[in-house]
């Protein structure tokens, strides 16, 4: 990634990238810590893969001109967060902000339980489609105190039928506390629902 690489970074498989610590240094708190001590000529992040960390490099260096997308905001939002590169994770932050405000939940047929989510380009999906995603999303903005982020996203979980839900694989792996907030919000939902017939 650099012309003069003075520090190796090894991912998951054993994958070794060579970067520039100054530039490691600049853009996250966490390897400004870490490398500070000059001897430092190797770092070891083995629980991210050797694409995943190329994806958080690319926004570090300036030569690259990089765009957070439906395909790399969670991974960049995990990743953001966990080396505290607060552009990063503002940047993250922003852009899911502004995708859940762009998405629309709309019934499939009258009276049917069935959502959708209206996407900004007019595509409509299954809400259960992108569960895997909010519960991801809710638990990262739920560990850094972020409300006004865990309102948004649990807004478009509560449209979620429970099945939906205990099937998502991310939703089975949250902690029990996360689980019940979202539980909470289903249940809230659907009381709403019930008097506003009632």
């Amino acid at each position: 990634m650099h012309p003069n690489p003075n520090v190796r970074v090894r991912c998951m498989a054993n994958k070794q990238l060579y970067v520039d610590k100054s530039v490691l240094a600049i853009g996250s708190k966490v390897f400004h810590k870490y490398i500070q001590d000059e001897t430092i000529n190797s770092i070891e992040i083995i629980d991210v893969s050797p694409n995943e960390m190329i994806e958080l490099l690319r926004f570090l260096y300036p030569q690259f001109h990089c765009t957070i997308n439906n395909q790399n905001v969670t991974i960049l939002l995990i990743l953001a967060y966990r080396f505290e590169i607060d552009f990063l994770s503002s940047a993250c932050r922003t852009f899911i902000l502004f995708y859940l405000s762009k998405i629309e939940i709309i019934n499939m047929y009258k009276n049917s339980n069935k959502k959708l989510i209206k996407q900004e380009d007019g595509t409509c999906l299954s809400i259960s489609s992108i569960i895997d995603i909010l519960c991801i999303w809710f638990r990262e903005f739920l560990y850094i105190n972020d409300t006004i982020c865990c309102e948004a996203i649990l807004n478009k979980i509560s449209y979620c039928n429970i099945s939906s839900i205990i099937q998502s694989n991310d939703f089975k792996n949250l902690e029990d506390n996360i689980k019940w907030r979202i539980f909470q919000v289903r249940a809230k939902y659907l009381e709403n629902q019930y008097l506003s017939i009632v």
